[in-house]
């Protein structure tokens, strides 16, 4: 695993990363109470502008929902219930073989 190293200064190590531009910062160029570079374009936006990546500091570029699970719970909630209805489907299925199959060979 590589380590990780400032942005600005390339001989320190990165412990921050900037909830703006998502540059990895040491802790002289990250300003800890909003988690952005102190140098730079993220310095010359000011502290009331948004901050473009999520509370956690990390941003997944796969994830649709930028960190925010509420989207994915309805959704597994409705993967379940489609499971449990596969699995009554097959065991009517079944039901209906076995009967079928009672039916055909006289028992």
């Amino acid at each position: 695993m590589q380590d990780l190293r400032c942005a600005y200064h390339r001989d320190r190590p990165a412990r921050h990363q900037c909830r703006r531009c998502g540059r990895m910062l040491c802790d002289e160029c990250c300003d800890p109470q909003l988690h952005v570079c102190k140098f730079g374009a993220c310095a010359e936006e000011g502290a009331h502008s948004a901050p473009r990546f999520s509370d956690r500091g990390q941003r997944n570029p796969r994830d649709p929902y930028n960190g925010n699970r509420q989207g994915n719970a309805m959704n597994t909630g409705c993967r379940i219930a489609l499971s449990i209805l596969a699995v009554i489907g097959g065991l009517f299925l079944l039901l209906v073989a076995i009967c079928g199959g009672m039916i055909f060979f006289n028992y």
